[in-house]
């Protein structure tokens, strides 16, 4: 015996669950990154090649 096919309705409360999660999992990622290198030194953001001014505009860019 095989199992019913989910509804039209299932498989879009399915899709939007998982969208909700993936943009839940990217922001939680975002705002880790951010503490991260907000808590950098100047020093320290040098030897990655960027400047203090440069992070929220490198984090924006990768948001979506």
């Amino acid at each position: 015996m095989t199992a019913p096919k989910p509804s039209f309705f299932h498989q879009r409360l399915m899709h939007a669950l998982r969208g909700w999660r993936r943009r839940m999992t990217r922001g939680r990622r975002a705002r880790t990154d951010m503490r991260q290198l907000t808590g950098m030194s100047e020093h320290e953001l040098r030897d990655l090649g960027i400047g203090r001014s440069e992070v929220p505009g490198l984090l924006d860019r990768h948001r979506y």
